[in-house]
């Protein structure tokens, strides 16, 4: 019986302790893995094999294949806004690994951003020089 009790007390020493921990809360998935934005010229020959989409984006089949393979250095996912002149695009790329963005962060013609190394600010303010109304609450790729 004396056992019984300890057992009960150390039983209710535990859940005391543990019943107020809270739990952590999950990220927003617009702040999972690398991210860039970018402005970028719009291309493509508009055939099903080439459709018109922003430079440097990978086709569905080049999507689906880095989801099924966890390549680190593919592009997982994007989304793009066009410009109000409908010439160039305002995307936004997402990847496991920063080096999936090495060939769009070399190139002088395309400018581009590191999520959390360019302020907010002035990303927003270089995108409103191509799309007026543009607005980052309303603009994003989420991952599972």
């Amino acid at each position: 019986m004396r056992q019984d009790v300890r057992v009960a007390e150390v039983l209710m020493v535990f859940f005391a302790l543990i019943a107020p921990s809270p739990g952590q809360q999950r990220v927003d998935s617009r702040n999972l893995y690398e991210r860039i934005t970018a402005i970028l010229p719009i291309g493509g020959s508009g055939t099903f094999a080439d459709p018109v989409r922003p430079m440097y984006t990978p086709l569905p089949s080049a999507l689906k294949a880095a989801a099924t393979s966890r390549s680190r250095t593919a592009i997982l996912g994007f989304t793009y806004v066009l410009s109000d002149d409908g010439k160039h695009a305002l995307v936004e790329f997402v990847a496991r690994d920063r080096a999936a963005f090495q060939q769009i962060l070399a190139d002088p013609t395309v400018k581009s951003f590191v999520k959390g190394k360019d302020k907010r600010e002035d990303i927003e303010a270089e995108f409103k020089k191509y799309k007026k109304d543009f607005d980052f609450t309303h603009f994003g790729v989420r991952m599972p």
